[in-house]
């Protein structure tokens, strides 16, 4: 797992974002899935924090998971408000909704332990994931409008 963390962590590190903003919470998200690789947890299933037998190890993962979480979800967000035009901008409106639904499902149905935590944390990283590609596609095709 932790090369796949560290590829994800690079990859996020170097995303090409066409705002200073959306740039800076790709990098802050790297740093924190490269703390989420690192921190192992101390069972496949990795436990919650508060599970009976969970590790401090499994505290400092899940904080980091946490919040590369939150940052994936604020993304579009700071992308829609961002002073663009073009279809990155438009496509970063239409995606606040849903990733912000997707990670309440997925921080919800974790804490419920719910059996529909893994499809729901499948949806929240497949949103995450489309609008990071589509964020490395907007660099140069979007243009920063003046405050």
């Amino acid at each position: 797992m932790i090369p796949g963390f560290v590829a994800l962590a690079a990859a996020q590190g170097t995303l090409s974002a066409p705002t200073p903003n959306v740039r800076r919470l790709a990098c802050a998200a790297a740093a924190t899935t490269l703390v989420a690789g690192l921190v192992r947890v101390s069972d496949p299933s990795c436990p919650q924090p508060f599970d009976p037998g969970a590790t401090t190890s499994d505290l400092g993962h899940a904080a980091a998971s946490i919040s590369t979480f939150a940052l994936w979800a604020a993304m579009p967000i700071v992308a829609a408000r961002d002073k663009t035009t073009g279809w990155y901008h438009r496509f970063a409106r239409a995606m606040v909704v849903p990733t912000v639904a997707a990670f309440v499902c997925a921080g919800a149905t974790t804490q419920l332990d719910s059996t529909f935590k893994g499809i729901a944390q499948r949806v929240f990283l497949a949103l995450v994931f489309l609008f990071q590609a589509a964020t490395g596609l907007a660099l140069g095709t979007t243009d920063t409008l003046s405050a």
